[in-house]
């Protein structure tokens, strides 16, 4: 927010976030009118079906999902069932009650044949479709055309026999996997990047999120949540003067995809279009597009048209090295900061940490940093950031949280049940009397919290025009339903399983993220690269994974260095670098084919070949 602050006081309104987007938060706006990824209430769940998510690798939040899973470890009858879907048996899958391996692009026709055995055996929450769902039933529009609805559509394209021709899941398996969704409730299916980084993606992910509308679990214990921001108070009002208001008047350099927000490689493209000199500053916090984009190039293109280009990393990483200006931020020891929950965990959340080491002398943190500059600037950025220094504004935001009557400093198991079941009777007494005692308890203890959940209000999670959650939104329907795209909602082609091309190109691409390594900020620090992998020897080199009879085929073995191989490119393989500090990066592959919806780039519609190094 602080980023956002000060553009808009400056006049800017290009700020984009590389915050590796995985478009859940596309399918909650079109179907709740919500846009923010979904929360998962995993303590309460009796029975989680992941479809791609990697809970315990680089989720959201791997602690949510090991506390979930470890906290009945051994109540067989409070323990939760887990199973993971999924086109690879990674470190969640090896972890899951039961995997179901599925081909790639494939998630959206699983989904839809579980719920087909669940309409099917009339296995759903009647109740909860009638009263809180639109699009389920067939209907007729003004113009007397009518429509299929979700219901019609699953019977009729998606029964189980040819389910499983196009997942390679077979019959038996997904009518036990429906049956179980539908009897250990609550169930809750969870939507992970793997389904939506692909062309269809905001659709294969709708497909998923409907099962928790067929059993209903939305806004109920062991379900899906929406959860609210903190109730900090707001920063100092916005001030503009007539340049501020005609630099905002221009908008964004980069237009957004219908159901997504503005990319950083969108970014990249629009100042290398732009005309030469228009854009005179980039500044670049947390970001390396030189390591972590599909289109390194691009980047570099923009770098350089740009005349001054500042970065705050504190690591001296590839696009630190094309800058113009580093202002490295202190480590996260040497700071004042502050954070939300990861957007998975359902209960409004603030985290504050303050310094435990003295920084270097020469040293300043990033916030500090634009404070003093909107200071120098004068005029409407320094009035709308009117704060000495971080501290200063963190104690500011932390008022609202005193104020607002509920919620609590982060307590232990015993203090957190205490208040929920406080605040579940109505009741909210404060710990402390006092702000500066609140503060002081907010430091001491890392954060605030509220523990109690609200189910009994729809208004937290239906806000479509309709104010019912939609399975056919129509904003959705107008973007698909298309010359040129026939399929419409909840129709899946099969994909073919080799490259156009044929056997030159015979094995689909498919990346995937490591836990330590989801961003490309901090990889020059060298013990990351000794982080567990699926192959415990193997912690300072790349690797790719294929079948032994495939690694056979191409003479492969383990231990044996290799070329992936496209139509187009060469690099090495997939994995963080090389010892040497090479970069080895799968995304560079990637054949540039996005979501028309959301505007993410696809991970799994690339084409490649395994060549002895």
């Amino acid at each position: 927010e602080l980023w956002r602050q000060f553009l808009r006081g400056f006049g800017s309104a290009n700020y984009v976030a590389d915050a590796y987007p995985d478009g859940t938060d596309a399918v909650a706006a079109a179907m709740h009118g919500i846009a923010r990824r979904p929360a998962y209430d995993l303590d309460r769940a009796a029975l989680v079906l992941s479809f791609g998510a990697p809970l315990f690798e680089a989720w959201w939040s791997p602690v949510q999902a090991f506390v979930a899973f470890g906290r009945h470890a051994d109540d067989v009858q409070r323990r939760a069932r887990f199973i993971h879907v999924d086109t690879r048996f990674s470190r969640t899958a090896a972890r899951a009650h039961e995997w179901l391996g599925v081909r790639p692009r494939s998630y959206a026709a699983l989904a839809l044949g579980i719920a087909y055995v669940l309409l099917k055996e009339e296995r759903v929450d009647a109740d909860f479709l009638r009263d809180h769902v639109a699009g389920f039933d067939d209907w007729t529009d003004a113009k007397g055309v009518t429509h299929e609805g979700y219901g019609s559509i699953v019977l009729r394209h998606f029964r189980t026999e040819e389910v499983s021709v196009a997942t390679g899941v077979p019959v038996e398996r997904i009518v036990r996997v429906a049956r179980a969704f539908a009897a250990q409730a609550p169930a809750v299916a969870v939507c992970g990047a793997d389904v939506t980084l692909a062309p269809d993606g905001l659709l294969a992910g709708m497909a998923v999120h409907s099962l928790n509308a067929l059993v209903g679990n939305i806004n109920r214990p062991g379900g899906v949540f929406f959860a609210d921001d903190p109730p900090l108070a707001p920063l100092a009002p916005v001030v503009l003067d007539g340049a501020a208001r005609r630099g905002l008047g221009r908008g964004p350099l980069v237009v957004p995809a219908p159901f997504g927000a503005p990319t950083a490689d969108g970014l990249a493209e629009a100042i290398g279009n732009a005309d030469a000199g228009a854009i005179q500053v980039l500044m670049l916090y947390y970001a390396n597009p030189l390591a972590s984009s599909p289109s390194p190039e691009t980047w570099r293109r923009a770098l350089q048209s740009v005349e001054l280009v500042v970065t705050c990393s504190p690591f001296l990483d590839e696009t630190a090295r094309e800058a113009d200006l580093i202002l490295p931020d202190l480590l996260p020891q040497e700071r004042w900061q502050d954070g939300v929950a990861p957007s998975s965990y359902p209960y409004p959340t603030w985290m504050i940490a303050r310094p435990v080491v003295a920084p270097p002398p020469v040293g300043m943190a990033t916030g500090d940093m634009l404070l003093e500059l909107a200071r120098r600037l004068g005029g409407t950025a320094t009035a709308s950031l009117p704060y000495a220094d971080v501290e200063t504004l963190l104690k500011a935001r932390a008022r609202g949280l005193f104020a607002v009557r509920r919620g609590m400093p982060f307590g232990d198991e015993f203090e957190t049940a205490h208040q929920h079941q406080m605040e579940e009777r109505g009741w909210w007494l404060p710990a402390q009397p006092d702000f500066d005692g609140f503060w002081t308890a907010l430091l001491e203890r890392g954060g605030w919290t509220d523990p109690f959940l609200d189910t009994t209000d729809p208004g937290r999670w239906r806000r479509t025009a309709s104010g019912r959650l939609e399975l056919m939104p129509a904003a959705v329907r107008r973007h698909v339903e298309q010359p040129g795209r026939p399929d419409g909602l909840y129709r899946f082609v099969p994909q073919p399983a080799e490259h156009p091309a044929g056997t030159r190109y015979p094995l689909r691409l498919n990346p995937y993220r490591l836990s330590t390594l989801a961003s490309g900020t901090v990889h020059l620090a060298p013990w990351i690269a000794e982080r567990p992998t699926m192959l415990p020897e193997v912690h300072w080199v790349p690797w790719v994974e294929v079948h032994p009879e495939t690694a056979r085929a191409a003479d492969l073995a383990d231990g044996v260095m290799a070329w992936v191989v496209s139509p187009d490119t060469v690099v090495a393989p997939y994995g963080p670098r090389h010892p040497d500090g090479a970069l080895a990066s799968p995304l560079q592959l990637l054949d540039g084919a996005t979501d028309a919806l959301t505007g993410l780039a696809a991970w799994c519609t690339t084409f490649v070949r395994l060549e002895r190094a």
